[in-house]
């Protein structure tokens, strides 16, 4: 009987662990915010805009827009990162270096828009953003290199 029983609550504890992940899932589905990523230079410029699970990328201002739909997988690990950080703090954030006032790095910015409200960062420069984003923008740019 003993074992019944506990067989029984581990059968539960499964089923209620898959349930919370599945409901994880369905708010991860569900949740749709905008996310853009511009870095420009003399002779350099990137955009990056993600939306309904796809993400386009301009790399010439005038150029042709490259887009691909991202994976479930890419989505909800792009979404986790999202929710990491306290968009209401975005625009407080300082950079950790300013190469981009002498040329050094491209001026970059992150941009959320959820609900219409739209969070966005002051200016750092490419490839170094603040601790607090970093994981977000280094995915973001990691995204864009699997774009063809």
């Amino acid at each position: 009987m003993k074992q019944f029983t506990i067989l029984v609550s581990i059968i539960l504890c499964t089923a209620c662990g898959l349930t919370k992940n599945n409901e994880a899932f369905a708010q991860n589905s569900a949740y749709n915010p905008t996310i853009e990523y511009n870095a420009i230079n003399r002779g350099f410029f990137l955009e990056i805009k993600i939306q309904n699970q796809n993400i386009l990328l301009i790399t010439e201002q005038q150029g042709p827009d490259k887009i691909k739909a991202l994976s479930d997988v890419e989505w909800d690990l792009l979404i986790n990162k999202l929710h990491a950080i306290d968009l209401n703090s975005l625009s407080s954030l300082e950079a950790p270096s300013m190469k981009r006032a002498y040329d050094g790095a491209a001026t970059a910015k992150l941009k959320v828009i959820e609900d219409s409200t739209i969070y966005s960062t002051t200016e750092f420069d490419h490839n170094n953003p603040n601790v607090k984003i970093k994981p977000l923008v280094d995915y973001i740019l990691e995204l864009a290199k699997t774009v063809d």
